[in-house]
């Protein structure tokens, strides 16, 4: 099968500086029975992944959806694909799928937001909606709790499903056999990420704790630049305990996780997905976790969970019980990790995306019409990985 890739635009197709999304197309491609036939259509970038194919278009053409819709026919019409795929981008998708009859699925990394039937102006804009929706061949989702929440949203749109998780090659995972006595948070410089909340916590235990250390490896510092300050105000007292990051390469990151002993994904929103976990489960961390969203699906019972509506010393309170309990931070940092090496293994996953785009193209769906969904509840499911 000859598959195109279409990345939505700001992605950084390479090991410098990739986001998730990035990291995530980078593994399904690797690992696909497709490879050798699937070509990455993103923006030019300092670096880019090798061994897969990609074609590149200018920063000019990524600012404009027209021009990158019509780079991406002009592919279509040069490679003659089997089925195109889109990350993440509705309008994109819809695009290629009106103008082309190579069958278009759609690759949603988030949540998609609904849109209420009440008023005339919301009536006609759901109905134009499910007119973009239409024309897809099919939508992948990043976990359970993405799919259902849309099924729940757009209870119309009856095209064929299916849940792939984000998934890791652990046996390029090395945990340290000899971890630092390191907290580590990992995650964009936002409010929702519970990054504040993480340094308050982590400020507070160590003062009790004067042997430990604390990172932080924080991406996107600009965004929020008065939350990012206050971070930063809550760290500097501690600054020779507690070391700052930001935007490093994702072979670091990961070198920080496996030697770290203790990870915090405190967000605050409901992820879709909430890979950093998961990242932290391969390195053998011990994490204490909101749970939000998809990431209740990673490691149910393999972390310290923090309640609805957290505060800075329920993080205290499961540290604290972490720092003095060296056989809990081992079990938990093991039996999570084996756990999501069963449930996560990147062979698994890419398998049960390349069954999906089998489907999509075998079984094109023009239209809203009968559902049908792979993947099932349980990890017992033969025909897709959840």
């Amino acid at each position: 099968m000859r598959i195109l890739m279409f990345l939505p635009r700001h992605m950084r197709f390479g090991p410098s500086n990739a986001s998730s999304i990035d990291l995530c197309v980078r593994d399904l491609v690797a690992a696909s029975r497709y490879r050798q036939t699937t070509t990455v259509i993103c923006c030019e970038n300092e670096t880019l992944f090798p061994g897969i194919d990609v074609m590149t278009y200018s920063r000019a053409v990524d600012d404009s959806r027209r021009r990158k819709v019509a780079f991406a026919l002009s592919e279509v019409s040069r490679i003659s694909p089997d089925l195109i795929v889109v990350q993440q981008h509705l309008p994109t998708a819809a695009a290629l799928a009106s103008r082309t009859r190579v069958p278009v699925v759609l690759h949603k990394h988030n949540m998609i937001k609904p849109v209420p039937s009440g008023s005339l102006f919301n009536g006609l804009r759901r109905q134009f909606k499910l007119r973009q929706y239409r024309g897809l061949a099919g939508m992948i989702f990043v976990s359970n709790f993405c799919r259902k929440t849309f099924e729940a949203d757009w209870p119309e749109v009856r095209l064929p499903t299916s849940v792939v998780y984000n998934g890791l090659d652990f046996s390029q995972w090395h945990p340290s056999t000899q971890k630092l006595d390191e907290i580590i948070c990992v995650g964009r410089a936002a409010p929702e990420k519970g990054i504040k909340e993480a340094a308050l916590a982590i400020a507070a235990v160590l003062k009790e704790q004067p042997g430990w250390r604390a990172r932080f490896i924080l991406s996107e510092p600009e965004r929020f630049p008065a939350y990012m300050e206050e971070v930063l105000a809550v760290i500097r007292p501690f600054e020779s305990k507690i070391t700052v990051e930001l935007s490093l390469p994702f072979a670091v990151v990961k070198e920080r996780y496996e030697n770290a002993a203790i990870a915090i994904v405190a967000s605050r929103w409901e992820e879709p997905f909430g890979r950093t976990a998961l990242e932290a489960h391969a390195a053998g961390c011990a994490v204490i976790s909101s749970g939000t969203g998809g990431m209740a699906e990673i490691s149910p019972d393999g972390a310290l969970m923090l309640p609805p509506n957290f505060a800075p010393d329920h993080i205290a309170v499961h540290l604290r019980t972490l720092l003095l309990n060296g056989d809990l931070r081992a079990r938990l940092g093991k039996t999570a990790r084996e756990f999501c090496a069963n449930k996560f293994a990147l062979a698994e996953v890419a398998r049960s995306a390349d069954d999906f785009y089998d489907l999509a193209t075998a079984s094109r769906t023009s239209g809203i019409v009968s559902a049908h969904r792979v993947g099932a509840e349980t990890p017992a499911s033969a025909s897709s990985h959840i």
